[in-house]
């Protein structure tokens, strides 16, 4: 290999590595924005009480999981929502006060749906896909596995 060819593949080797470096860069800028936008959506759920702040917040520390680790360990660290988040991310627990609210909820929901639609084929789609979110809910361990 020539001295020209050895600078010419350097170079390129170069250039690729700053293209993935920008590449890198954007993805993490997005993961970061996804995770604030979470964040903020959540923490108006802690006023508004028909907005669930830990759904949001779960998100929230995955996104931040791939950019911000130090943001995941302060929404795991926040009282009362915090460890729940932490629960479901590192070990999927949905505990079972939770599980009683979510299905409540989901029940709640159906009612509503059926009452206000005067469609069947609504009505079917919809208590369809809450019974497959109930199902979820219910089939994800109720206590951290002990290590």
């Amino acid at each position: 290999m020539t001295g020209s060819t050895a600078a010419q593949d350097s170079g390129e080797q170069a250039t690729a590595k700053s293209a993935e470096a920008a590449e890198s860069s954007r993805r993490n800028w997005a993961w970061t924005g996804a995770g604030y936008a979470l964040f903020v959506v959540g923490l108006a759920g802690l006023v508004l009480p028909v907005l669930p702040t830990t759904i949001f917040w779960i998100g929230a520390a995955a996104c931040f999981a791939k950019s911000c680790p130090a943001m995941q360990r302060r929404i795991f660290a926040w009282p009362g929502v915090g460890p729940s988040v932490e629960a479901y991310l590192l070990h999927g627990v949905v505990d079972t006060k939770s599980k009683r609210a979510a299905m409540l909820g989901m029940m709640l929901a159906t009612v509503i749906l059926v009452m206000l639609s005067g469609s069947a084929l609504v009505n079917g789609i919809g208590t369809g896909l809450i019974m497959l979110g109930a199902l979820y809910v219910i089939t994800r361990p109720s206590t951290v596995p002990s290590s």
